[in-house]
């Protein structure tokens, strides 16, 4: 008898303490607010029954993720905020919040693939001190107009695709291996991102690069390369009349034609080389 009593008490002691580890979903209706308490992971399942009526989240302290597609087509949720805790936001979690204006990302935090993608208010992100930074993360983010880091730690294949507003991208810690110039993304001789809506119309690139992986670009008309640039990725450039250094002209269009030096320029269109 008084083993099953002490068996009994330690089934429910385990149940409770595991129970504890489940986030918590508190729906206020008066301001359409989602809570989440607890600890452990976010779920899709748990979360996504709110996404039609749902305005902010509060996701509180303890919350160590957010699962894959979590959040996904929250279209009216404006506001989110993150706890301190947390230490990963999944693969789509954020993809079609087509409401929200701004984020705050707190430190230690792991953004996966797509996090962000085709949140077309939002405006503001706010980084820790460092940050990497996943392959489409801000795809569609079509009023992004900056991306300012102090530290960026790895910006594996985000060519922020779609962000047709991005004026620049700025990173202010010298250490850094990202680099900025007047808005320009590089890394060792290559350029990472050329802003969408920088507004130069001519533009030099450093004496170190060789290699221009992205440009995509309305407004630049004319760009200074060094001499011995390798390689030129050209996304198609509606205005861009010429690509040269101080030798040598690499690109010119005129009401003749276009020509170019087809051993450095690989015209591209959707990330691939045309042949």
């Amino acid at each position: 008898m008084m083993r099953n009593i002490l068996f009994l008490i330690a089934f429910f002691w385990c149940f409770n303490a595991l129970s504890q580890e489940e986030p918590i979903y508190t729906y206020r209706q008066k301001d359409s607010t989602l809570i989440i308490t607890g600890k452990g992971t976010i779920q899709y399942l748990d979360v996504n029954k709110f996404k039609d009526k749902c305005v902010r989240v509060e996701i509180k302290e303890g919350i160590e993720g957010i699962q894959f597609f979590s959040f996904c087509d929250f279209k009216l949720m404006k506001e989110i905020k993150f706890p301190n805790s947390l230490r990963f936001v999944g693969k789509n979690s954020f993809v079609n919040c087509t409401s929200l204006e701004s984020v705050a990302i707190p430190p230690k935090v792991k953004l996966l693939v797509g996090s962000f993608t085709n949140c077309d208010n939002l405006k503001n992100i706010t980084f820790p001190d460092t940050i990497g930074v996943e392959l489409r993360t801000f795809n569609n983010c079509r009023n992004l107009k900056r991306l300012s880091f102090k530290y960026l730690s790895i910006f594996a294949n985000c060519h922020l695709e779609k962000c047709v507003s991005i004026e620049a991208i700025e990173v202010s810690d010298s250490t850094c291996p990202y680099k900025t110039k007047d808005g320009v993304l590089y890394r060792d001789d290559r350029v990472i991102i050329y802003p969408y809506a920088k507004k130069d119309k001519s533009y030099r690139f450093p004496d170190s690069i060789r290699m221009i992986e992205m440009l995509k670009n309305p407004y630049v008309e004319k760009i200074y390369v060094p001499d011995d640039i390798r390689t030129i990725y050209l996304h198609p450039c509606e205005n861009l009349k010429v690509i040269r250094s101080e030798n040598k002209i690499f690109y010119e269009k005129s009401d003749e034609g276009i020509k170019m030096d087809s051993l450095v320029i690989q015209v591209t269109r959707h990330g691939r080389p045309l042949r």
